[in-house]
């Protein structure tokens, strides 16, 4: 194939990213879920069901991607995701909830590492691999403009169609992205003997440990506050019709830094980049947790800028260090893995903060957590963060 093909690869790759994260649903899933009588630490219960099946299936469907292939582990995965939306339109409860999001669960699976893999190989196909931080922020910058474009809209469609329009809006999304997948080309990989593939995972993680550590714990520090930040503005006495134009401005925040951010990533280089995302997030939760309940909104505008800047530093960062293409998709599955370990443990600890202390406490503690264990991680991935 041309370098051109390629190219036309990574477009599909922004617009698969895109209709992905295109998402009605999550500005109003808290206010739903409270609504049908989940208190917070069932909704991170049930986040908790959902980042269990996820733990289990990470690794097998990173194998999956590296044997079978990137693209029919990204259709597959569109399918699963629109099937677990197309059954919480008709959901009541929380069980029925969790088999729902079981379903996403396992879509979602399939996608974890995949993606991250098809880029950044279609990348150095296509001639552009020495600039995997921009097409990394370009794929980030396009999820986000997407769910700030759906999330403005999810107001109007709850408003005049209820919940539930937004989950079945959510379905069509990921069928669109599956159209995106069917249309991309498999990358060229290096293919290994399965014993060869086995032995060549284990030193490759070694190697990259203590950045999976920083990984996990920038990934969860944005991932944590998805989940509170409504009930904030809650707290802050905002109406709930604006809650889909705050998390949209929110999102568009977001895709404008990622957008532009590897330009800060080049100028910093990647241990100053470490040391700017821990920084902001302590910030972030230290100024939600203590500013007054008017304004403390404000707060998790940090946590957009925290958000747009991580996933595409640290998909370069990982991927930039793995040499090896016939287990770069397990490798991704298992830094997401490292990740979902983390909230399973800490999503229900820190809800059950919140439902007996308030909602500020929980960010309070969360963000005490998260500097003590982040100022670990960088101290041991230090070294790894200089080397390539």
């Amino acid at each position: 194939m041309t370098q051109h093909q390629w190219a036309r690869n990574l477009r599909l790759i922004n617009w698969l990213a895109a209709f992905n994260n295109a998402s009605f649903f999550v500005p109003f899933a808290v206010p739903f879920w409270l609504e049908a009588s989940l208190n917070q630490q069932k909704i991170y219960l049930l986040q908790g069901i959902f980042t269990l099946v996820m733990i289990g299936l990470e690794i097998p469907t990173g194998i999956i991607a590296d044997r079978v292939g990137r693209r029919v582990s990204l259709i597959t995965a569109g399918l699963l995701a629109a099937s677990g939306f197309g059954v919480y339109t008709i959901s009541h409860g929380f069980w029925q909830f969790a088999v729902a999001e079981t379903l996403l669960a396992v879509g979602l699976s399939l996608n974890s590492g995949t993606i991250q893999s098809m880029r950044h190989e279609s990348a150095i196909a296509s001639g552009n691999g020495h600039s995997g931080r921009k097409t990394a922020g370009d794929a980030h910058s396009a999820a986000l403009f997407a769910a700030a474009a759906t999330a403005a809209l999810s107001g109007l469609v709850v408003k005049y169609l209820g919940f539930r329009a937004t989950m079945i809006l959510d379905g069509l999304t990921y069928l669109v992205a599956t159209t995106c997948a069917l249309r991309m080309v498999e990358p060229p990989r290096i293919v290994k003997h399965e014993r060869a593939r086995a032995r060549s995972i284990a030193p490759v993680i070694t190697g990259i440990l203590g950045l999976i550590g920083l990984f996990a714990l920038l990934r969860e520090a944005t991932h944590i506050p998805v989940f509170l930040n409504a009930r904030l503005l809650e707290l802050a006495n905002i109406d709930i019709g604006w809650f889909g134009v705050i998390f949209g401005s929110l999102s568009l925040i977001g895709a404008l830094v990622a957008r532009y951010g590897h330009k800060i990533e080049a100028k910093l280089g990647d241990r100053k980049t470490a040391i700017l995302l821990v920084s902001l997030g302590i910030a972030s939760y230290l100024a939600t947790s203590q500013l007054p309940e008017r304004v403390a909104p404000f707060g998790i505008v940090g946590f957009s800028v925290m958000f747009a800047l991580t996933k595409p530093f640290m998909d370069h960062a990982l991927n930039s260090r793995i040499h090896d293409d016939s287990v770069r998709a397990t490798v991704n599955s298992c830094a997401t893995l490292v990740a979902r370990v983390l909230y399973l443990v800490a999503g229900p600890l820190v809800g059950g903060v919140v439902d007996s202390q308030g909602i500020q406490s929980g960010y309070l503690v969360t963000g005490i957590a998260f500097g003590a264990l982040a100022m670990g991680a960088l101290w041991k991935s230090f070294n790894q963060l200089e080397r390539r």
